[in-house]
C-alpha cells in the first residue's frame, strides 16, 4: 500500500515508521522547512520547553540523548526528532517532502489524489492508497477576533500568537500585554521581564499548575505520569483502581491526596498572596491538558515585574492601548495572544468530509480517536492529544497498521459503523460534560494517556511485562518498556500469514 502522511511531527514520523515496519510505501509530506511539527524551529518562542522530562517524551526505541537537561528546550527536541528520522532511514528514498503543503485531496475509488505545492509554488498531483493526516490540532494558531484591530495595528501596535515569537530582543523596551494563562502564555511573560518596558498578563481564567517539583521535592511526573497518578481521575471505562479511588470506599484516599497536593501548591506558588488562587477545585488541573507553572514566575509577579489581570477579557484595542472588560485601558506595543490552537480540519479535506467528522458542536467524532466513521482510506493519527505523545502515536499506528492488514487473529475486529458512531459519539460527550466544554473539541485524552494505551493493546492481545506494570505505578513511564510491541505484533502477523498460507 502506498501511504500519503500529513505532518511531520512525532505522530507523523511515528506513524511512517510503524507503516514501513509493515511493508507500506510512505511519503511524509510537511509545509514547514524541518520536521517536528510543534517542535520544528519555525514555531520556537523564547523560554520553550518539553513539559515533560526527556525519560517520558522520547519513542519507545530511541532514549533522548544523555547529555541533555531533564526538560529539553525546543531546540534540543527538534534535533532528537532529525536524529529519529536517520536512525529509520526516514529522509531516504523520497520518503520525506519538507517545504511542501498538502492543498486538496480528492477521494477516488481506489485511493487518493493530492495536489501538493512546494514553496517554490510547483504543484504536483501524486495518487496514493492511503491518507493519514498526522498534523495534529497544534499547527492553526488560534487569535481571537478583537474590536480595533485596524487602529492599534495602523498606530504601530503588533499582534501575534506565542508561536510566531522567537525572539525576546522584538520585545525590547516594548509595552507588552499576553492574553492567556496556559503554558505558552506565562513561559513568554517571563521571559519578556528581562527586556520589556512592563508586562502584563491578560488572564480570563486562572488555572491550577503544577510546580516542576511539588513541595521542592518531588518532580511532578511522579504525581502524574503514573498509573496511580491516572486513576486518581476517574475514565469513562475506569480500571478498577480508578473505580476504587473515585467512586468506592478509595475516595477518602483520593480526597486527602488531592487535597494534600493543593495545599502544598497554594503554599509553595504563593497563591493567596499573589491573588492567583483558582476558582474551581484541584481535580480540574486535568482536563484537556496539565500546565507547568514557569520557572520565575511567582518572583517576577512578586518583584512587581509581571503583573496579571485576572477574571478579565480584552473588550476592544486602541492607539496602542487594550481596554479590558473591567474598564481599565493598558499601554501596549505588542499583544502576544497565548491562547491556544484551533482545533478544525485541515483545510485540504473536502467539506463534505469535514461535515462527516465535526458533529454539530465543532467536536471531533472518531472511533478510537483514529478512524473516521464513514470515509474509507482515511485516518488521524496524533488527533488524541496525550501527556506523553511519543508513545501514544507509536501505539495509535500500530493499532492503525494491524487494523488495515485484515488479517484475521491479528487485531479485534472493529464494531459496525452504527456501534463505532455511537462508542465516538459517547465519549465526546463524556469529556465535554468532565472538563466543562475543555476538552479542546474531543482532540484530548488528558489525563488517560495510560488508559488510551491500554485499550488499544488490548485490541492487539499484547501488553507489557507484569514487572514493568507494576513498576508505572509508582514511577514514570518508561517508553522502552513498549519498544518489544511492534516487533512482536510483527511476527504474530508473519506467523498468522504462514498458517494462512498454508492452509490454503
Amino acid at each position: 500500500m502506498h501511504v500519503a502522511i500529513v505532518g511531520a511531527g512525532y505522530s507523523g514520523l511515528a506513524t511512517a515508521t510503524t507503516m514501513l515496519s509493515f511493508g507500506h510505501s510512505v511519503v511524509i509530506f510537511e509545509s514547514s522547512p524541518d520536521v517536528g511539527g510543534v517542535w520544528s524551529s519555525t514555531n520556537h518562542y523564547p523560554g520553550l520547553r518539553a513539559q515533560n522530562t526527556k525519560d517520558t517524551y522520547c519513542f519507545s526505541t530511541l532514549p533522548m540523548p544523555k547529555e541533555y537537561p531533564l526538560h529539553p528546550d525546543g531546540q534540543q527536541i527538534q534535533a532528537y526528532l532529525e536524529l529519529y528520522v536517520k536512525r529509520n532511514k526516514l529522509d531516504q528514498e523520497g520518503r520525506l517532502r519538507l517545504n511542501t503543503r498538502v492543498v486538496k485531496a480528492e477521494k477516488r475509488d481506489d485511493g487518493w489524489i493530492l495536489e501538493v505545492r512546494s514553496n517554490d509554488h510547483q504543484s504536483q498531483l501524486l495518487s496514493f492508497d492511503y491518507l493519514i493526516c498526522a498534523a495534529g490540532v497544534f499547527n492553526q494558531p488560534k487569535i481571537p477576533k478583537f474590536n480595533g484591530v485596524d487602529t492599534f495595528i495602523s498606530s504601530g501596535g503588533v499582534i501575534v500568537h506565542t508561536s510566531g515569537l522567537h525572539r525576546l530582543v522584538d520585545l525590547k523596551n516594548k509595552d507588552v500585554v499576553i492574553v492567556g494563562f496556559g503554558k505558552s502564555a506565562c513561559d513568554v511573560a517571563v521571559g519578556a521581564t528581562s527586556t520589556s518596558k512592563s508586562v502584563i498578563i491578560v488572564a480570563r481564567d486562572v488555572i491550577w499548575k503544577l510546580p516542576t517539583y511539588v513541595g521542592g521535592v518531588v518532580h511532578y511526573s511522579y504525581l502524574l505520569l503514573t498509573r496511580f497518578g491516572e486513576a486518581l481521575f476517574p475514565y469513562i471505562r475506569p480500571w478498577s483502581s480508578q473505580r476504587f479511588l473515585n467512586y468506592g470506599y478509595g475516595r477518602p484516599i483520593r480526597a486527602f491526596i488531592l487535597g494534600l497536593v493543593s495545599l502544598v501548591i497554594i503554599v509553595q506558588l504563593k497563591l493567596v498572596k499573589l491573588g492567583l488562587l483558582p476558582n474551581k477545585p484541584f481535580e480540574t488541573i486535568a482536563r484537556s491538558s496539565v500546565s507547568l507553572a514557569t520557572p520565575g514566575f511567582v518572583d517576577a509577579v512578586e518583584d512587581n515585574e509581571l503583573r496579571v489581570e485576572r477574571g478579565v477579557t480584552v473588550e476592544s484595542l486602541g492607539d496602542r492601548k487594550v481596554v479590558l472588560s473591567n474598564g481599565k485601558v493598558l499601554d501596549a506595543d505588542v499583544l502576544v495572544c497565548g491562547t491556544g490552537w484551533n482545533h478544525g480540519i485541515p483545510c485540504f479535506l473536502p467539506q463534505y468530509h469535514r461535515d462527516k467528522i465535526l458533529n454539530e458542536l465543532g467536536d471531533w467524532v472518531l472511533y478510537n480517536h483514529i478512524l473516521p466513521i464513514d470515509i474509507p482510506g482515511l485516518a488521524f493519527i496524533g488527533y488524541s492529544s496525550s501527556i506523553f505523545c511519543p508513545l501514544t502515536a507509536e501505539i495509535s499506528s500500530l493499532w492503525l497498521a494491524a487494523h488495515l492488514d485484515n488479517l484475521p487473529g491479528l487485531i479485534r475486529e472493529v464494531p459496525s459503523k452504527n456501534q463505532q458512531q455511537a462508542q465516538a459519539e459517547e465519549e465526546v460527550q463524556w469529556m465535554r460534560k468532565r472538563t466543562d466544554g475543555h476538552h479542546a473539541n474531543g482532540t484530548s485524552i488528558v489525563p488517560f494517556s495510560l488508559s488510551n494505551i491500554d485499550e488499544m493493546l488490548r485490541d492487539l492481545d499484547c501488553g507489557i511485562g507484569w514487572f514493568d506494570w507494576l513498576r508505572e505505578w509508582v514511577l514514570p513511564v518508561n517508553p522502552g518498556s513498549y519498544s518489544h510491541i511492534l516487533p512482536t505484533v510483527i511476527r504474530r502477523r508473519d506467523k498468522l500469514r504462514a498458517e494462512q498460507k498454508k492452509g490454503d
